[in-house]
């Protein structure tokens, strides 16, 4: 680190108002150059892994339903075999005020017996599952394409 530089006169006094003092940047330890940093990519919100619209991620927070729709998403990729998509959707009822909920899309193929006998399976899981109270606010939805 360097010495201040020695004035001719040490003691400053009010006789003396425009003596200029020396810069002060040649004093400073040397500090790190700061890189800026790039803003991150904000990711738009998912619930199980799935997208959701700003609609959904609302309603759900609001009504605490995070962690159902996410049983109710494993649900239904341990149960279903062959699952083409999966689509959360902010519902509200025409018919009835208040009624509002997350509909869970689902598409899947398999043959009408297999579909049947899994969609058995699925609700029962779901009602165990699922509280009354939340379980009110999702509607799961098949989707299905018949194969013979």
């Amino acid at each position: 680190m360097a010495s201040s530089k020695p004035y001719s006169e040490q003691v400053t006094t009010p006789e003396q108002p425009n003596k200029v003092a020396e810069a002060v940047s040649p004093y400073l330890a040397p500090t790190e150059t700061r890189r800026s940093v790039l803003p991150k990519k904000v990711e738009p919100p998912a619930i199980a892994g799935l997208p959701a619209s700003e609609e959904v991620w609302r309603f759900a927070q609001e009504n605490a339903l995070a962690p159902h729709i996410e049983t109710a998403v494993r649900l239904v990729r341990g149960l279903f075999k062959e699952i083409q998509s999966i689509k959360l959707e902010y519902g509200v009822d025409p018919e009835i005020p208040n009624w509002d909920s997350i509909d869970i899309h689902f598409y899947v193929t398999g043959t009408m017996e297999e579909l049947l006998q899994t969609d058995q399976k699925f609700t029962r899981a779901f009602v165990a599952a699922v509280p009354d109270e939340p379980r009110s606010k999702i509607c799961p939805l098949l989707w299905a394409t018949v194969i013979n």
